[in-house]
């Protein structure tokens, strides 16, 4: 009886993945079409979220233009230097316009907000041998504020229907 043949097993990635070290916004804009279907996916698992009858594109219609936006803030290369570094984000300033017209409450985009870092975090995840860890942590410090200040600027164009300011700030006792 012959000894079974041993074959190596090669890893098998996704072709659409390269085989260097990746950016952590290389791998969000490369990811960005299963980032949304996964968000998508957690939103409509979700009991706050899930009683409104929307289309995928009314729940993720925002999606792209944020996810942007978290990408060009990532090539800036620096860490926040005051409470927020974020410029004002009109994608986010239409979603709390749009969201209030589709009855939403302030507690659902707080949960859609953070579905929204969770996915980013468990794409970033699925992608960890890709990753470049050189700026892994200052980029998760950059996501965390930008999705933070972007929920800022939703809240106050679904509250008030305009934006005071891009950045959020702290209030400090007298």
């Amino acid at each position: 009886m012959a000894a079974p043949r041993t074959v190596p097993i090669a890893p098998m990635h996704d072709e659409s993945q390269p085989t260097s070290r990746e950016s952590v916004a290389g791998i969000l804009s490369r990811c960005q079409v299963s980032l949304i279907a996964d968000w998508l996916t957690r939103t409509k698992d979700t009991a706050e979220l899930n009683h409104l009858q929307l289309s995928d594109e009314q729940r993720t219609g925002h999606l792209p233009k944020l996810l942007e936006d978290i990408v060009k803030r990532l090539g800036k290369l620096k860490l926040p230097s005051k409470d927020s570094d974020a410029v004002e984000s009109l994608a986010a300033v239409a979603h709390g316009k749009l969201r209030r017209t589709q009855h939403y409450t302030p507690a659902m985009l707080i949960h859609e907000s953070r579905i929204l870092q969770v996915t980013i975090f468990g794409t970033l995840h699925k992608n960890l041998s890709l990753l470049d860890f050189k700026l892994l942590l200052p980029d998760v410090m950059v996501i965390a504020d930008e999705v933070d200040a972007q929920l800022t600027q939703t809240m106050e164009s679904f509250t008030n229907g305009t934006t005071k300011s891009a950045k959020p700030h702290l209030l400090r006792p007298k």
